[in-house]
């Protein structure tokens, strides 16, 4: 107890001192937002409140690169898929490989395809303008992907990070298509107790330098470097099944800190059930509840676990997820 109540009080004054490193409000001064969107299924039925829990999957390489030391057997593989606004696309998976006491090795990659776009200049407002000069649609592509690495420094304390490559670009729109690219680092950490199977994670996401998007300017756009530190932990035994309760608080570059929270029930090993919310969101940013569902089944010596998840929007659409993943 006298570990966790330390860590309790490192974890506060690390939040506390990044809401002072980012106490003025900056709302659209971001590059590259389709970062910090929801890269799993379980994570968004949970409102992304699952950056501690160390049965990921493959998906830890986007989440949290410390659980990578966690996947039993030789490594897995996982993929998602969601629609999203305005016809929007969202595909992320990950693949990792354990490499037993080197630690674990891992390749993630999160884009979001925009789908077509009518074609638009002062000149050519209209579509028979556009037509006629061979530019009735565009695509935009974002694109993030790259290797991580993860290590055991005991048996209750790990760490891992990743280098990824992150572009965002057009296609098209002729001579005018433009692409722009940078590297961006995440690290995360996590520590395990028995007590409970309490467990606290905490990771520092996109960190690198500003895209700029007009060549030979100084005008740049920072990425949305994001602070997260999760809890999660069974506060009770159950007669059946189990139960797992998690907190997580987000410090954004551009706005005020936000706190998701979400409960996961099994009903035994096989099936759960999910609910969550974004608390820092829900209200004035339109977000409300979130839910899913997870079956998880062994075939042979493949590990199979299906995830769905669901998030409610008052003016927009609402948004589905499907994920896959298999463990081998």
């Amino acid at each position: 107890m006298k570990l966790i109540t330390r860590w309790s009080v490192i974890a506060a004054l690390l939040v506390t001192l990044v809401g002072q490193a980012h106490a003025v409000e900056k709302r659209g001064t971001v590059a590259a937002k389709f970062l910090t969107l929801d890269s799993s299924a379980r994570m968004a039925g949970l409102a992304s409140s699952a950056s501690s829990f160390t049965d990921m999957g493959a998906f830890s390489t986007l989440i949290n690169q410390a659980a990578m030391v966690f996947i039993p057997g030789r490594g897995a593989v996982a993929v998602t898929y969601a629609k999203y606004f305005a016809d929007m696309t969202l595909f992320s998976g990950g693949v990792v490989w354990n490499m037993g006491d080197n630690g674990a090795i891992g390749f993630g990659f999160h884009s979001l395809l925009s789908g077509d776009i009518p074609f638009s200049t002062a000149t050519a407002p209209t579509n028979g303008l556009r037509a006629s000069a061979g530019l009735a649609n565009f695509t935009v592509t974002d694109l993030a992907i790259g290797p991580s690495y993860a290590r055991r420094l005991t048996d209750a304390f790990s760490v891992g990070g990743s280098v990824k490559y992150v572009s965002e670009g057009t296609s098209g729109a002729g001579t005018l298509d433009e692409t722009i690219t940078t590297v961006a680092f995440d690290m995360g950490t996590i520590y395990t107790t028995d007590w409970h199977k309490f467990r606290i994670g905490a990771s520092f996401q996109n960190f690198g330098p500003d895209l700029r998007f007009i060549a030979d300017s100084n005008i740049k756009q920072s990425l949305p470097t994001t602070f997260r530190i999760g809890f999660a932990g069974e506060p009770a035994t159950l007669p059946m099944g189990s139960v797992m309760l998690s907190a997580e608080i987000w410090k954004l570059r551009e706005f005020d800190s936000v706190l998701n929270v979400g409960a996961e029930y099994w009903v035994n090993e096989y099936v759960a059930g999910r609910v969550g919310w974004r608390a820092g969101y829900s209200g004035t940013e339109d977000e409300g509840v979130s839910a899913g569902a997870g079956f998880k089944f062994e075939q042979g010596s493949y590990r199979v676990a299906l995830d769905y998840a669901y998030t409610q929007f008052d003016l927009l659409d609402n948004i589905h997820r499907v994920s896959v993943g298999i463990g081998f």
